[in-house]
This record gives C-alpha cells, sequence and structure tokens, in this order.
C-alpha cells in the first residue's frame, strides 16, 4: 500500500460534489466554513477566485477547464468580479438561490439566459483525525491548476463536465467518485511539482527499496519487523538499506515505523473506546504497558490520559 493511499483511507477522507451552479453576472458566492479542502471546478465561462490568507489576499481567474483547490481554513469567495456582494454557500443551499434541474443552483438576476456566464461545481473534503496534516500543510494555501491537454487530470475532468451537464439515474454518486479521482490527480500533480519540496514519504517512491520498503511498513504496520526482514525484502544488506532509508527520510526504518504506529494509536484512541490492550495489538506492540510506555516517550503523557483530554466534539471526529 503506497504512502498517499494509506493516509487518504485512514483520514476516512470524503469527498462530495455538492453545489452545481449556473452563473449570470451579477453574482457571488462565500465559502465560511472550513473543510479540509475545498475542490472548484470550472465547467464553463471563468470565475474570480478571491481567497483570504493570513499572509495577504490571492486573487485568481479561473477559467473553462481549470480548477482549484483551497485548503478548507481558509475563507473564500467566487464572484463574476473581484468585490462583488457574495451569499454565504449555506444560504445559498438553504433556499438563497434558485435551482434548475439542468442546471443545478441558478445565481444572477431573474431570467438567466440559455448560456449563463459561468458553469462551476464546487466540492469539499473532510478529513477524521490528523494523520493527514502533513499533507494539507505541504500544500499552498490555494492551487491554480490548468490541466494539459491529454493528462489524466484532463481526461477526468472532460468526463466530470459531460456528467454535470445530464441529469441521469445515479448521477450524485458518479460525481463523488469522480471528484475523488480529481482530487488524487490533483495531489500527484502537485507533489510532482513540489520536487525536492514534496514530503520525504512522496518523493521516496522514486527509490526502489525505500518505496518497498514504506509500502511494506504501511501495508501491515502491525507486524514486528525489524531492519533485516526489511532490508532482506528489498534485497539490500541491513546497513546499506538502513543508510538509503535515514537518508531519503530522514529518519531511521525504526523510528518512521514508530511514528507511524503513535499516529494511528492516537487516531484509535480518538475514535474509537478500544481498551488500550486493544488499541495496542493493532498497532503491534505485545501489550498495553509497552504501548503506553512507547506513547508516553513520543508525547510525553500516557495514553489514557491524552484521550481523557480530549473534547467529546473531538472524540466524535
Amino acid at each position: 500500500m503506497d504512502v498517499l493511499t494509506d493516509l487518504l483511507d485512514r483520514s476516512r477522507a470524503r469527498g462530495a460534489a455538492f453545489a452545481h451552479t449556473s452563473a449570470t453576472a451579477p453574482w457571488g458566492v462565500r465559502f465560511d466554513d472550513g473543510a479540509g479542502l475545498a475542490v472548484h471546478v470550472v465547467v464553463d465561462g471563468q470565475v474570480h477566485l478571491t481567497v483570504d490568507d493570513p499572509d495577504g489576499t490571492t486573487e485568481l481567474v479561473v477559467r473553462a477547464g481549470e480548477l482549484a483547490l483551497v485548503r478548507g481554513d481558509l475563507p473564500h469567495r467566487m464572484a463574476h468580479e473581484p468585490g462583488a456582494p457574495c451569499i454565504p454557500l449555506a444560504e445559498m443551499m438553504a433556499g438563497g438561490a434558485r435551482t434548475d434541474a439542468a442546471r443545478g443552483y441558478v445565481l444572477g438576476p431573474a431570467g438567466v439566459p440559455p448560456r449563463p456566464d459561468a458553469v462551476f461545481f464546487c466540492g469539499a473534503y473532510l478529513f477524521d483525525g490528523d494523520l493527514c496534516d502533513g499533507l494539507l500543510a505541504s500544500l499552498p494555501p490555494v492551487l491554480h491548476v490548468r490541466p494539459s491537454a491529454g493528462s489524466p487530470l484532463r481526461a477526468t475532468l472532460d468526463v466530470f463536465a459531460a456528467e454535470l451537464l445530464r441529469d441521469r439515474a445515479g448521477q450524485q454518486v458518479l460525481l463523488d467518485r469522480l471528484l475523488d479521482v480529481v482530487l488524487v490527480q490533483m495531489l500527484r500533480e502537485e507533489l510532482d511539482a513540489q520536487g525536492d519540496d514534496a514530503p520525504p514519504w512522496f518523493r521516496a517512491q522514486s527509490d526502489p527499496a525505500v518505496g518497498e520498503a514504506l509500502r511494506a511498513i504501511h501495508a501491515d504496520p502491525a507486524r514486528a519487523w525489524t531492519v533485516a526482514e526489511l532490508a532482506e525484502l528489498v534485497g539490500l544488506s541491513r546497513a546499506a538499506f538502513a543508510r538509503r532509508f535515514t537518508a531519503a527520510m530522514g529518519e531511521a526504518p525504526l523510528g518512521y515505523l514508530t511514528a507511524w504506529r503513535m499516529a494511528l494509536g492516537r487516531d484509535l484512541l480518538r475514535t474509537t473506546d478500544d481498551g488500550l490492550a486493544a488499541v495496542a495489538a493493532a498497532v503491534g506492540y505485545s501489550s498495553e504497558f509497552a504501548f503506553a510506555a512507547a506513547f508516553k516517550r513520543h508525547h510525553g503523557s500516557p495514553p489514557g490520559r491524552w484521550r481523557a483530554r480530549l473534547s467529546p466534539e473531538r472524540r466524535a471526529g
């Protein structure tokens, strides 16, 4: 299992294409409530996107066939022009905008012409826990993507656009699944473009030995891995493998394994009522005492106390 797949799966990344919108000037919609990531795809025309970041405001024009990924903690606005009055998204979806079977939500003055100024859809991703925090932190506040002709992302967007403009049975399920594909393809393109600035686990995929070891660890993190076993798996001596892994990842193989087990342990403590013995077994420790000692070394607090400090809202995810 590759690391990106494991992060998204274990974070229970839930995406939904929730707002198919046709807009004619003047119009504007405001996104205030943060999700993990917001995805906006322009199918026709163009939109002006304004993202409010603590370091400043970003203004973009997103045209047909392009998309933008916005970190969900950042309020942002889409409109026909910068500074246009905007209706909150929640208000739009609660009846503040007209709806049409073919056009979805309809923004703008009454008597919308047959071809609106912009057709776009908005999706959002929620992530449980903190397993994807490092991935999200590696992304810029707003990512503007112009897929090249013939690219996999361009092909997916073409399918998405064709489905969006038809009202057929099963449409929402299909759009949600296509949104998953769009997200993964965007993340791939962005992380590839980051080069040496990409997270170590992503860069290490290009190393056959380190990449294979990472896949083995993530496929079975509870296994009692040793450096010798991982080295044998990838066809290297113990010393050569340890040097290569540490150079690629910035930490030793068993250090990475322990950190990942601790992350999984935190996730189980937060999202389940399992006892410490069950959590310990699930993440590869022979007893709750061994797990508790490792957890305290890693987090500075025993797992029971760490769990007790969580608010009911955080424990519910």
